[in-house]
């Protein structure tokens, strides 16, 4: 089951408390990002003209509405539903666009912050902190940077398996019942896509 300090924050966000989801966003902030920057390639940032800073405010935004009907089960739940929130932003801004519906607004780069009723809740305040020091966290950064870079080349079924395993935290079964295939088969694709990972890292210093 879901940890009981997000389960917590889960209920009071729920009742309204708007400091208890800004601790729960923080939570998950970093992971959620991570996964926009790896669906968000560069030709749908050009595509869009949409920075990944722009798709998790309105990824915080559309959580912040819906929290009400979502319902905490395994523990990687929460993350995996607000992937699902990221993946249908993106293809619902593609499917404006590619309409030719593209209003002015979306031209620019949103201010880095989510409106909430009639605050604002700052992104840069949601930053959790890690417990390092400022160069650890560039250099842990970075780290994760070049790793995110070796994932945009894998093909997307390929680059999905390892958001869905490693980022989001899914088992190999809620994996599979998500494709709709066995788990061996899931477990076979998983391990395939994992190989072809680590043969990119080959050279880079970039230990997977």
């Amino acid at each position: 089951m879901m940890d009981s300090g997000t389960v917590f924050l889960i209920k009071e966000g729920k009742k309204g408390d708007r400091s208890a989801l800004n601790s729960l966003f923080a939570r998950y902030q970093v992971r959620v990002l991570r996964i926009v920057r790896l669906r968000l390639n560069a030709e749908l940032r050009e595509a869009l003209r949409v920075q990944s800073m722009d798709i998790l405010q309105d990824v915080f935004e559309h959580a912040f509405k819906k929290i009400q009907d979502f319902e905490p089960a395994s523990d990687a739940s929460f993350l995996h539903w607000l992937s699902r929130i990221v993946e249908n932003i993106i293809r619902d801004r593609l499917d404006y666009v590619t309409a030719g519906k593209r209003s002015s607004s979306a031209e620019v780069s949103l201010d880095q912050s989510i409106i909430l009723s009639n605050q604002r809740m700052h992104l840069r305040d949601m930053i959790p902190y890690e417990g390092t020091s400022p160069s650890q966290l560039v250099f842990k950064h970075g780290r994760m940077r070049m790793a995110d870079e070796l994932l945009l080349e894998l093909k997307e079924p390929e680059r999905e398996l390892i958001i869905q395993r490693e980022l989001e935290g899914l088992s190999f079964r809620e994996m599979a019942a998500e494709a709709g295939k066995t788990e061996d088969a899931i477990r076979k694709q998983y391990a395939r896509s994992f190989q072809k990972l680590t043969d990119l890292a080959e050279g880079t210093g970039l230990t997977i």
